[in-house]
């Protein structure tokens, strides 16, 4: 920390040429420098970084991080139509190995944690790097890849991380902050009204596998994490759709199919009242949280009690053994003026994003990971050291 190598960093990256050689390895390295002690004392590779506004370097960055998870995507994607899985058994597979170490099924891309670090604190940290992210970079050419930090086939499975990383820990972090930041997006786009026109069934869908998988693992997984938190997250975000989905749903059809999606997955919503509800009337350290989630499930559960019947009486009357979708939506429209709600206050409420202490124990756990990994993969021997010296000797 004596001798600040931060200009050196910025001048590889503001530049095509020493940028496409070692581009890459100088974003890793960026990232590690602002997350050294960084909770202990003054990092001075944080104040740096926080007020570089030079578009050439910012852009530079951009390029490298871009490049970088660009690949990450393209080695998933041809990994996802290998084993010619689906949507569905990809989800299955990738949340269980995040919370199973020995999970059976893996996926073999080796998600690159360090480029993540790095775009974290990129975008932390400094505000002129925002607008990078809205830009489009003409040198798609750029060679950013690692060539010695990353090893040709990565073997490590899609969600999980190194030996060295306490991966459940890890990733139970991170499923749970991609919730909340579902949520955080959910509230923004309620607030300012603002439709999007995707396909939120895939987002439904989602969910109810992840609540799935932690009703199929409750045992394993309530010995280190409390689910119930999860759980409670993702049961409120379908309240959030219940309640404010009219602000934010980009079409009424796409109210007819949440309802649908919820009727339809209804033993999901059923099996998960059965678990929290035993739980909370029990004496035990998830009495609490398993309760929350009790109160929470009130409208869910009275849309599946209101519509279920309906249903089935549909199908009776019309002597139609297993209706279609399109005959089900039919019965969702037909029957929202009987349908009682509860209004449940706080839902477009979150607490704001901060870093310390909170998340502290995640980043050093993290910053450890990427510093073993970066040490056990890095070779010099490709590498000429002269050619290196001298670069960095010019520079000023």
């Amino acid at each position: 920390m004596i001798n600040s190598i931060f200009e050196a960093i910025l001048q590889i990256l503001s530049d095509v040429s020493s940028r496409g050689q070692h581009g890459y390895d100088a974003v890793v390295l960026l990232a590690l420098l602002v997350n050294y002690r960084k909770y202990e004392s003054v990092n001075p590779y944080i104040v740096k970084l926080s007020i570089v506004d030079d578009e050439p370097t910012l852009d530079g960055m951009g390029m490298v991080v871009h490049q970088a998870l660009t690949e990450y995507n393209r080695q998933y994607k041809d990994k996802e139509e290998e084993n010619q899985g689906g949507f569905f058994s990809t989800l299955t597979s990738m949340v269980g190995s995040m919370f199973i170490a020995d999970a059976d099924e893996k996926l073999s891309v080796q998600t690159n944690e360090a480029i993540l670090l790095a775009l974290y604190e990129a975008v932390h940290l400094n505000r002129n790097f925002i607008t990078v992210l809205a830009q489009s970079h003409p040198e798609i050419d750029i060679a950013v890849t690692p060539t010695t930090t990353t090893p040709t086939t990565p073997t490590t499975p899609l969600g999980t991380t190194p030996p060295s990383l306490d991966s459940n820990f890890l990733s139970y972090f991170l499923c749970r902050r991609c919730v909340q930041i579902i949520h955080k997006l959910l509230c923004y786009q309620k607030k300012c009204r603002i439709r999007l026109h995707y396909t939120w069934r895939e987002l439904w869908s989602a969910l109810i596998n992840l609540l799935k998988f932690l009703l199929s693992n409750e045992t394993t997984l309530l010995a280190k994490h409390n689910i119930f938190h999860l759980a409670l997250l993702v049961v409120n975000l379908f309240n959030m759709f219940i309640t404010y989905g009219d602000t934010f749903l980009p079409t009424s059809n796409s109210y007819d199919e949440l309802y649908y999606e919820i009727v339809r997955m209804h033993q999901v919503f059923d099996n998960l009242y059965c678990m929290v509800l035993r739980v909370s009337t029990n004496t035990g350290q998830w009495k609490e949280a398993a309760s929350k989630v009790t109160h929470a499930l009130v409208n869910v559960r009275a849309i599946i009690n209101h519509f279920n019947p309906k249903i089935e009486s549909y199908a009776a009357v019309n002597h139609i053994s297993q209706l279609s979708e399109e005959q089900v939506l039919e019965v969702v429209r037909s029957n929202y003026d009987t349908l009682t709600l509860k209004l449940q206050d706080g839902l477009d409420q979150f607490e704001r994003y901060s870093e310390q202490p909170k998340e502290a124990a995640f980043f050093k756990e993290l910053v450890r990971s990427i510093s073993l990994n970066v040490r056990k993969n890095v070779s010099l021997n490709t590498l000429s050291q002269d050619v290196l010296l001298k670069e960095f000797s010019t520079i000023s």
